[in-house]
């Protein structure tokens, strides 16, 4: 009877726990499924932010001309995407998705992070990161001013940014060896990514410095590049009518030959 009432006292505090868990991201879930749910009827604007020496692609979703949601790519390697959930255009839920390990390496872990605010900093930090890290005052403190600070600018640049049908958030960014250009019914541009993968990209509609490359493809074999693509929906007659295609958009070069 002691054990009973026992294992039934102890259910009862594993349930409490696990509610206290999830009251207080409660909010937080309500607002990210909100958003999520409004995403297709708000305004889509593109715009980039440049902190020394990162570039940040973003793409915000506006509710009127208010900031609700902002996917933000670094170009930085092994750094991912990170998603902005706000709250009077401050940071409410940061989603967070990022590459460890040696840069170039193959099969690199991929880590997740979930950042819950309040009051303007962070209270909850969840990772998916093995060993679990042991973060104390000091972590939640820089990374909550990195997280705020950003998200001002970002927000900053999204309200001058250009409104986009569809969002350039698709827009993603590559680096590699180029290999060359493939001729057929279509220029395809050829790179070994830092995985080793050989990658293939439509060349339809670039910029001047993919335009450059078409005029002499071998100067610039065996050079490193990071490219910007994207996935998109392209009537293409040889295959058939209208399929999703991945496209470079344009190119930049690193370091020397």
């Amino acid at each position: 009877m002691k054990i009973t009432s026992f294992l039934h006292a102890a259910a009862l505090l594993i349930c409490s726990a696990i509610a206290h868990a999830q009251s207080d991201t409660a909010h937080h879930r309500a607002v990210y499924t909100e958003i999520n749910a409004k995403e297709k009827s708000f305004k889509k604007v593109t715009a980039t932010h440049l902190d020394e020496p990162t570039e940040f692609a973003l793409t915000g979703f506006l509710d009127g001309g208010e900031v609700r949601k902002i996917v933000a790519l670094c170009g930085d390697d092994g750094a991912g995407v990170t998603e902005y959930y706000l709250e009077g255009e401050k940071p409410l839920f940061v989603f967070n998705t990022y590459f460890t390990g040696a840069e170039g390496a193959k099969n690199r872990p991929k880590v997740e992070e979930r950042l819950y605010f309040k009051d303007g900093s962070i209270f909850k930090w969840l990772t998916t990161e093995k060993p679990a890290p042991v973060f104390h005052g000091e972590d939640y403190q820089a990374t909550t001013e990195l997280y705020t600070t950003n998200c001002e600018a970002f927000v900053a640049a999204l309200k001058k940014g250009k409104a986009a049908g569809r969002p350039q958030a698709a827009a993603k960014l590559t680096d590699g060896i180029f290999l060359g250009i493939e001729e057929g019914d279509y220029f395809h541009w050829k790179m070994r990514a830092a995985d080793g993968d050989e990658i293939s990209y439509f060349i339809l509609k670039p910029d001047a410095s993919v335009d450059k490359v078409l005029e002499n493809p071998a100067a610039y074999a065996g050079r490193k590049c990071r490219v910007t693509w994207k996935k998109s929906t392209e009537n293409i007659p040889e295959a058939g009518g209208k399929m999703e295609i991945e496209q470079i958009l344009s190119v930049e070069w690193l370091g020397k030959k």
